[in-house]
């Protein structure tokens, strides 16, 4: 089961401000990342790493809290035959979870940053 990375921030009007914040950090990085889609509730840009393709989906949470509750996570592409019978090589996940947290960490402001299910 995939975790998320839930943060709290101001800094962010909506989700495709973070999509995009997101997405030039991602480029910084060289995971090349695609324009990020808009999913109505959520976001997602693709990335590749090591040619691994990776989807990251991020938005807002729909928890009600003070400061904006957001979740960002990155989810391998593994067919599902794969995923019960294989061994998925996940160094491209946790490569990706590494840039995500930090990218997350390094926003002006953000606070109760912590990976979770």
């Amino acid at each position: 089961m995939n975790q998320n990375l839930y943060f709290k921030t101001n800094e962010f009007g909506s989700a495709k401000e973070l999509a995009s914040y997101v997405h030039t950090e991602l480029q910084k990085l060289n995971f090349a990342p695609k324009d990020p889609i808009d999913s109505d509730y959520m976001f997602s840009i693709e990335i590749e790493i090591d040619g691994v393709k990776l989807d990251i989906y991020l938005g807002k949470n729909d928890e009600e809290t003070d400061i904006p509750l957001w979740q960002i996570w990155p989810e391998q592409r593994v067919s599902f035959l794969k995923r019960i019978f294989g061994k998925v090589d996940k160094s491209a996940e946790i490569r990706a979870k590494s840039g995500l947290e930090s990218i997350i960490s390094n926003i002006r402001g953000v606070i109760d940053v912590e990976w979770g299910i």
